[in-house]
């Protein structure tokens, strides 16, 4: 009598479309997955399904976590997961000469050297690479960004691909506000612009920007006490500049955010409560802030005692959700469903810095060196 055979398995093409249906909410999954055999971990691998997996779902990249600082006594960021496995521990990653994680995009990290503030250094979390950028002159203090500069790219698996970092800063011997761009292709520094901004005594910037389309939204904040902030609009396309006056905050806590009209947005905390502005333009090319939406955080935290802490520390691009932080702990906040998740028991007082990408095989099991001191 014959041996049984084994079933034919199924060919890599037809296997494919069905790893596609893999849903997209929880990046363990394709992880889990990859494990079943090298066939499978070889297809979900490869950057082609990415692509592919990303068109099906129409999705953004999923948020895998957060930095944050720990100030006792050096400053020390520490990653918090919000998912499981990750590619990263909660150890500190930077150690003993700190670097401060102060912006997230495309998958890249960019730092600020704890102590040489002029120094920024740029890392991928998913290749282990990582570049300290030429130092800027005379900059303690700054608004900057890191953004893929691959024409075309969807951004779904840009790791390894040419990126640029925007870096604003105030000079109050000046009054100009100096805007200088670094592109990893061209390997350097280059001015774009500079633009007057009134003689302040002194200023500093404030790292929250947003990326919506082509513009660029950062958060500048002069005067002595700190009691002047303007967002300034930078235009990548046109190299263009402009200021927008904030709403009526009565000193909230608040970071920008696009809209899901894409248009630029705001959220703040009073109380207990979280309230989103849009920014609006009508047919006569009128502009103004207008409140959308009022969340409260006593229903939508389902807590019993009164909440009498609350600062908002943090916008993920893309996935649409805030990170606040109370005296309940810190959570995040979907604001399309209002649904609120708690990732930290403890009340996180600084800015975070969220960490978007697809989380897959080849992330999982690389090694991810991460950031050292560099010479």
């Amino acid at each position: 009598m014959a041996a049984a055979r084994s079933p034919p398995g199924l060919i890599e093409d037809a296997l494919a479309d069905i790893l596609l249906r893999i849903p997209p909410y929880e990046p363990a999954h394709l992880v889990r997955a990859s494990f079943v055999c090298k066939i499978w971990r070889r297809i979900l691998s490869d950057p082609a399904f990415l692509h592919r997996y990303r068109r099906f779902h129409r999705t953004p990249p999923p948020l895998l976590g957060f930095f944050k600082d720990v100030h006792c006594p050096d400053p020390i960021p520490r990653f918090v997961p919000t998912t499981a496995p990750s590619p990263f521990s909660g150890a500190a990653l930077f150690h003993p000469n700190p670097w401060l994680p102060i912006d997230c995009r495309h998958g890249r990290v960019l730092l600020q050297h704890a102590r040489n503030r002029s120094n920024l250094l740029v890392w991928d979390p998913v290749t282990g690479d990582r570049l300290e950028l030429p130092g800027l002159s005379n900059i303690s203090r700054l608004s900057a960004v890191v953004l893929c500069a691959a024409a075309g790219c969807d951004h779904c698996h840009c790791h390894g691909g040419p990126y640029l970092v925007l870096c604003v800063d105030y000079d109050s011997t000046t009054g100009f506000a100096h805007v200088d761009l670094y592109s990893s292709q061209v390997g350097a520094w280059g001015g774009m612009v500079s633009f007057g901004m009134g003689d302040m005594e002194s200023s500093f910037c404030q790292s929250s920007a947003v990326l919506i389309g082509d513009e660029i939204y950062f958060t500048l904040t002069l005067g002595v006490d700190g009691d002047d902030t303007t967002i300034v609009n930078c235009d990548l396309a046109s190299h263009n500049f402009s200021t927008i006056s904030l709403p009526q905050l009565d000193n909230m806590s608040f970071v920008l955010m696009p809209t899901e009209e894409g248009l630029l947005g705001l959220a703040g905390t009073r109380g207990s409560s979280v309230f989103l502005w849009s920014w609006m333009v009508n047919a006569e090319v009128v502009t103004g802030w207008v409140q959308c939406r009022v969340i409260d955080l006593q229903t939508t935290l389902s807590v019993d005692s009164p909440i009498n802490q609350v600062n908002i520390i943090g916008f993920a691009e893309g996935v649409n959700v805030i990170f606040v932080a109370t005296n309940y702990g810190t959570f995040i906040i979907d604001l399309k469903s209002e649904q609120a998740r708690k990732v930290s028991e403890s009340m996180i007082c600084y800015p975070v810095v969220p960490f978007m990408s697809f989380y897959t095989p080849d992330c999982a099991c690389s090694k991810l060196p991460l950031p050292a001191e560099t010479n």
